[in-house]
C-alpha cells in the first residue's frame, strides 16, 4: 500500500515539475549586482540612464556606461527619492516607464500617484512632480503612447470610496470597478515646470470595466487590459476625433472634427444646438483615445499577472504554474493562433527584445526563450528554450539588447546575454 502511495505522489510531483534548468553560464554572464537597499520591483532603461522602482526605498536614478557593443559596464547612482510623499498612503515605487523620446520617467505608486522625473541633466524638474487624479480613481497601472510633441498618458484606475450612494456607485461608475482614462501631456520640455498646464485632453474617460483588471500595456494602436482569471480585453485606438451614437456606439458620420477638443466635444454631446435644433447627443472621444467598446477579448488558463503588446501578438504571464501565452490577433481582433511556453511556471512579468523573450518567474528566477518569426503574420513563429538564470525572488525583468536587468527581492542583477 505504501509503495502505491509513493508512486502516486511521485507521479503528481513529476507532472508539475518545470523543465530542467540550464545554468546561466550557458546563456548569459553575470555583470554586476546593484544594492537597492530593499526590494527592486521594476526597472526601465535608456541609452544613458536607468530608473529602478525600489518599493519603500522610492525610485533610484542611475547613470549607465556602455562599451562599444552597447553592453552595460558600470552604473552610478545620481538620485534617490526615498520619501516621495510621506503623507500619501504607503509611499511606494512599484512600476516605472520611461518616455524614450522625451527622457521622462513615470513612476507608479499604486493607489496613490504617478510621479514624474526628467532624466536630462540640464532639465528643470517639475514643481508639481506628479499627475493629477482623474475621474476620482486610484491608479492601478500605467502606459504611454509617445508622439514627437506630446505624450499620451493612459491610466487604469479603480473607483473606490468609503462612502457610496444607495446603488453602490461612485458617480457614474460601480464601486470598485475600473476604468481607462487618459490625458495628453504637452509640457514635456526641459524648461517646463508644470506638467499639465497645457494638457489636451486634460482628463478623458474611455471605458469602464469590472473589478478584475489590474494591468495595461499599449502598443500597435491597442491597449491590452488584464482581466484576472477571465483573460484579456483590448481597446482599439482612434486615429481621429470621433462621435458615436450613445446607444448603438455606431460612428456618427454627421460629426466633422475641427481639432478643438472642447468645441468638438460640445458639438458631439449636446442635445440641441444654439438654435434649439436637435444635436448629435453622442459620445465623444478625441484622437488618440479609444473606441467606446471592446475590440477584442479572449480567455486564458489561470489569472493574468502581466501583459505586453508586441505588434499583433499579446503576451501574457499567468499565475498558478500556467506559464506564458502568446496570442496572435488578426486585423479584426480575432485570435488566430496561440502558443504556450514555460508550462509549470508562474510568471510575474515579461519582456522581449530582438527576438529574445525573458520571463520573470519568482523563486525560479528568469527563463529565456528565442523567438524565430515575425510578430505580424498568420501564424506565431517557433520558440526555443535558451536557459534559466537562478536569482533571488524575481519580480520583474527588462531586456535592452544584450543587457538583462532583473529586479529581485534583494536588488538588481545585471547579466550580459551570450
Amino acid at each position: 500500500m505504501k509503495f502505491y502511495i509513493f508512486i502516486i505522489i511521485f507521479l503528481l510531483v513529476s507532472c508539475n515539475q518545470p523543465n530542467d534548468p540550464v545554468t546561466s553560464d550557458d546563456v548569459a554572464s553575470f555583470t554586476m549586482y546593484i544594492n537597492t537597499y530593499g526590494e527592486a520591483l521594476d526597472a526601465d532603461i535608456t541609452e544613458t540612464s536607468m530608473v529602478v522602482a525600489a518599493n519603500y526605498q522610492g525610485f533610484i536614478v542611475y547613470d549607465i556606461n556602455r562599451n562599444e557593443a552597447g553592453n552595460i559596464t558600470s552604473v552610478d547612482s545620481v538620485f534617490n527619492d526615498s520619501d516621495m510623499d510621506g503623507t500619501m498612503g504607503d509611499n511606494r515605487a512599484q512600476d516605472v516607464i520611461i518616455s524614450q523620446n522625451h527622457n521622462i520617467a513615470f513612476i507608479t505608486d499604486i493607489y496613490d500617484r504617478i510621479w514624474l522625473y526628467k532624466l536630462n541633466e540640464s532639465s528643470q524638474q517639475y514643481v508639481d512632480d506628479y499627475l493629477q487624479d482623474c475621474y476620482g480613481g486610484t491608479w492601478l497601472s500605467f502606459a504611454i503612447d509617445e508622439e514627437s510633441d506630446h505624450i499620451k498618458a493612459f491610466s487604469l484606475v479603480k473607483h473606490s470610496s468609503s462612502e457610496s450612494d444607495d446603488d453602490g456607485t461612485i458617480g457614474e461608475f460601480d464601486e470598485y470597478s475600473t476604468s481607462v482614462v487618459w490625458k495628453g501631456l504637452y509640457d514635456i520640455s526641459d524648461s517646463d515646470i508644470f506638467p499639465e498646464d497645457n494638457a489636451a485632453p486634460s482628463c478623458e474617460f474611455s471605458y469602464n470595466f469590472g473589478v478584475l483588471p489590474e494591468k495595461i500595456s499599449f502598443g500597435n494602436g491597442m491597449l491590452a487590459v488584464s482581466n484576472g482569471e477571465l483573460g484579456v480585453q483590448i481597446l482599439k485606438q482612434l486615429d481621429e476625433s470621433s462621435c458615436f451614437d450613445s446607444e448603438t456606439y455606431e460612428l456618427l458620420t454627421d460629426f466633422i472634427p475641427t481639432g478643438d477638443i472642447d468645441f468638438d466635444r460640445t458639438i458631439c454631446q449636446q442635445a440641441f444646438d444654439e438654435y434649439y435644433n436637435p444635436g448629435l447627443n453622442g459620445v465623444y472621444e478625441p484622437a488618440g483615445g479609444f473606441y467606446p467598446y471592446i475590440y477584442s477579448s479572449f480567455d486564458l488558463p489561470g489569472e493574468v499577472n502581466s501583459i505586453m503588446v508586441r505588434n499583433s501578438i499579446i503576451f501574457t504571464g499567468l499565475s498558478t504554474s500556467n506559464g506564458c501565452y502568446m496570442s496572435l490577433l488578426d486585423n479584426n481582433g480575432v485570435v488566430i493562433d496561440n502558443l504556450s511556453i514555460a508550462n509549470g511556471y508562474t510568471i510575474n512579468n515579461l519582456d522581449e527584445d530582438s527576438g529574445v523573450i525573458a520571463l520573470s518567474a519568482g523563486h525560479d528566477g528568469v527563463l529565456l526563450y528565442r523567438y524565430e518569426g515575425e510578430f505580424d503574420g498568420s501564424l506565431i513563429g517557433s520558440v526555443t528554450f535558451m536557459g534559466q538564470i537562478n536569482t533571488p525572488y524575481s519580480n520583474n525583468v527588462k531586456l535592452d539588447g544584450n543587457n538583462l536587468i532583473i529586479s529581485t527581492e534583494d536588488g538588481i542583477y545585471l547579466y550580459t546575454l551570450k
